[in-house]
């Protein structure tokens, strides 16, 4: 068997469950361990109280989709940073646009300049 047949092996199962799913497989991670897994996923650990009928309701559309709802709260997060940070760019530039257009309204620079020099008799 080559290294990849292996490999491929190994994963497949991972995935169905004949690794990983007893309690000879359970062991806690050293601290050490833990916190550069963290770093390496660019992770931290949080803590949150959330209602329990939220929870349970997070639960049950997690397990509708066939999905950890750990993961799921934390893509929907993702999406929502995501969502809230387009927003603020469209606010941002929008606020851009009309300071812009504002500037265009009144005389150049460069025109001010000129006209402050005349007046200064230069």
């Amino acid at each position: 068997m080559t290294n990849h047949a292996r490999d491929a092996d190994v994963t497949a199962k991972w995935e169905i469950g004949e690794y990983g799913r007893s309690d000879a497989h359970v062991a806690v991670a050293r601290e050490d361990e833990s916190l550069q897994l963290d770093a390496d996923l660019a992770m931290k650990l949080v803590s949150i109280r959330l209602p329990i009928p939220l929870i349970d309701a997070l639960k049950a559309i997690a397990g509708h989709h066939g999905i950890a709802y750990q993961p799921m709260i934390r893509d929907l997060l993702m999406r929502f940073a995501r969502s809230e940070f387009q927003q603020i760019q469209a606010d941002l530039s929008s606020r851009m646009e009309e300071a812009q257009a504002a500037d265009e309204s009144s005389p150049p620079v460069e025109a001010f300049i000129e006209r402050t020099r005349k007046a200064a008799g230069g």
